[in-house]
């Protein structure tokens, strides 16, 4: 089965023909013009649509599918994810990672001490932030996660072949 990725979320109808607005979960907005075919799923949905029209509207997606003519259809699919499949994402340069790539690697340090695993990374606007469930052994009291920032100071290497980030953690964070 083809993995997929989520890149959007149908927020409303859009007029009255059956079109619907779309919020970008993207680093690539203007990728709209490229969409054909995608998948909406989520609330026991799961369908493949095609896009017959895609345009941008403010900072929104407007998106029409073959098979939606009403704002009645169009209302039945708010709420749902837009997905692509996972071969068809945009290319990223060298040393860029796509985020659903980083989530589930295993954090080390260069002296090769497990950390935990990546289980969430948090959008903070200046960069982002792996936050890292701590193996059963490390935790201390509740402190079960790690929050590391995903800066090249801190993270000095992202191997996706053998499923680690290298990690050369801030004094501050060290004996977490």
């Amino acid at each position: 089965m083809q993995q997929m990725t989520v890149i959007g979320k149908v927020i409303a109808p859009f007029g009255i023909k059956g079109a619907v607005k779309v919020y970008p979960y993207t680093d690539f907005p203007e990728r709209y013009r490229l969409l054909k075919k995608i998948k909406l799923a989520g609330k026991g949905f799961c369908q493949f649509k095609t896009v017959q029209k895609a345009r941008k509207h403010k900072n929104l997606w407007v998106l029409h599918f073959e098979d939606c003519s009403t704002r009645d259809e169009a209302r039945k699919l708010v709420g749902l994810l837009v997905k692509i499949c996972s071969l068809d994402r945009m290319p990223l340069p060298a040393g860029s990672f796509y985020l659903d790539e980083i989530l589930g690697l295993q954090a080390v340090t260069a002296a090769g001490k497990k950390i935990g695993c990546v289980q969430e990374i948090i959008k903070t606007g200046s960069n982002d932030v792996y936050v890292i469930k701590k193996e059963k052994e490390q935790v201390q009291g509740k402190n079960r996660e790690l929050l590391v920032p995903a800066l090249k100071k801190v993270v000095k290497e992202v191997n996706l072949e053998k499923g680690y980030i290298l990690l050369e953690l801030p004094a501050g964070l060290e004996g977490h």
